[in-house]
Order: C-alpha cells, then structure tokens, then sequence
C-alpha cells in the first residue's frame, strides 16, 4: 500500500524555467513597492505637492469642408476685365402666327323658308357658222354650155356629163373632176368650158368666201332640122 509521500513523491520531475517565473511574479511587486516607498520619502523631504484636478478642454469639432484658399491679389496687380459687348438689334420682322382659314363659300338661299331654289342655268348653246353654198353667177348664165364637139356632131350622137368642180374663193373654177361622160369628147368640151368661162358667186362661213366642190351636170342634144 502506498503511503501519502509516495503519492506526491512520484509526480513529475523538477523543472527550472517553471520556478523561475514563479520567484518574478512573487519579488516584483515586492520590489516596486519598495522603490515606491523611498521616492515618496525623497519628495516628501524636498516640497511638498498639492494635487489639482485638470478639466481638459475638450478639441473643436471636426469640420467636413476643407478651408478655403484665399488667394491674395498683389497690389500692384491690376486684374484686366473684357469690356462687354453690346447686343445686337433684333430684326423688326414680324411674324404673324395667327392661323388663317380659307374663306367659306357664300351661302345660298335656304329652301323652306319662303324661297324657291334657283334653277340651274341651261347649258351655252354654240351657234353653228352660217354656210352659204357657191352658185351660177347671173351674169354669166348663158355660158354654161359648152360648144358641140364636131366629130360628136357629124356623127349625130348625143349625151351627158356630170362633173365635180372646185370653185375657189373668188368664184373661179380651179379643178374638174369626171363623174360620168357619154365620151371623152364630150368631158374635154365641158372641162375647157368650166375652166374658161364659168364664174360663180363663191360660198361663205359666216359671210367669209371659202372654196367649195360643187356638182354640175350638162347635156349635148343636136337641134332637130
């Protein structure tokens, strides 16, 4: 049976770092009390001290905004400023921004109240010219027959032509033209006849002489002996 020393004798071996930090923490205080008690000594020998309390002043508060910079102008310095110029006049064009409507059609009589509405009126009517055929002029009514061919007439033959003339604005005969003839001699005849010798009182338009083709038709008998 183990005895009480042997319980405490077999704990762990001795160790030198731990009993050195157990002898500082034990004389430190000792030896700062010490000290304490003799420079109290000293001063209580020298003069004697009266503590005040000190009420500290407390610092201004911060300011966010940066001082400004004054910037200090040298006396001799003349600051140059730009002479201002004056304005221009404004143009004295005046715009009229009023909107203009366009005008409203005049307004007719009303019906139903005692007026009749006004008929419309009837359409322009264009008057046709006034034509006036070419004819025979009186004058010269006794030369429209031609002479009898000779060859027709020792022949003792007989016929009839019809022909187209164009009778100019001064009653002339200007063309001919065969419609139908017994026979040659007889259209030769009445062309040189219609040429030569007939006149005619020219048409008109409106009372102006204008040319006009116009129809005639002649016939070649022998006289009976």
């Amino acid at each position: 049976m183990a005895t009480y020393g042997d319980r405490y004798g077999a704990g762990p071996a001795f160790k030198p770092g731990s009993l050195a930090l157990a002898l500082g923490l034990t004389v430190g205080p000792i030896a700062a009390l010490v000290m304490g008690l003799q420079i109290t000594r000293v001063l209580d020998k020298n003069k004697t001290f009266i503590a005040y309390p000190v009420r500290e002043t407390p610092p201004p508060p911060l300011d966010p905004t940066p001082p400004k910079q004054q910037t200090k102008t040298p006396q001799n310095e003349k600051i140059y400023t730009p002479p201002i110029p004056d304005p221009l006049p404004l143009p004295q064009t005046q715009i009229d921004l009023t909107p203009k409507l366009p005008p409203l059609p005049p307004m007719g009589p009303e019906i139903g109240k005692g007026l009749e509405p006004t008929p419309p009126a009837p359409p322009a009517v264009i008057a046709k010219p006034v034509m006036v055929d070419a004819f025979i002029d009186p004058r010269y009514q006794n030369l429209l027959q031609p002479p009898y061919p000779p060859e027709e007439q020792r022949a003792g033959n007989s016929g009839r032509v019809v022909l187209r003339v164009l009778v100019g604005a001064d009653g002339r005969v200007k063309q001919v033209e065969k419609i139908s003839a017994a026979s040659d001699a007889f259209f030769a005849a009445a062309q040189r006849q219609a040429l030569g010798k007939w006149r005619f009182k020219p048409a008109t338009q409106d009372g102006v002489p204008i040319e006009q083709w116009k129809t005639m038709s002649l016939r070649f008998v022998l006289n009976e002996q």
